[in-house]
């Protein structure tokens, strides 16, 4: 389980929606994060639920629950997504 201290410059929390969203610049990916608040100094669990789409699209999001109900979105990146995708298609084209 990856730890994630929360950072208001780098990371948001929409208090509507109680969700909050970090890139995937930030985060190695994982099944399981516990997201601290370094202003309160607690710590919440959040797990792995599902994705908006495929690993390759620049829009999807990682999302993961909380106990609580708090979400928390690692949204991929668009120029680290581009490399990947291109990766793989050379890997891929490679080995057939």
């Amino acid at each position: 389980m990856t730890e994630i201290t929360f950072d208001p410059t780098r990371h948001k929390f929409s208090n509507d929606t109680k969700t909050i969203s970090i890139s995937e610049k930030d985060v190695t990916f994982d099944t399981a994060y516990t997201v601290m608040n370094p202003k309160t100094g607690n710590s919440k669990r959040f797990d792995f639920t599902h994705s908006t789409g495929s690993e390759f699209d620049p829009n999807t999001k990682w999302i993961y629950k909380a106990d609580n109900g708090v979400t928390l979105e690692v949204c991929n990146d668009a120029v680290i997504t581009e490399i990947r995708a291109k990766e793989y298609l050379k890997h891929k084209l490679k080995h057939s």
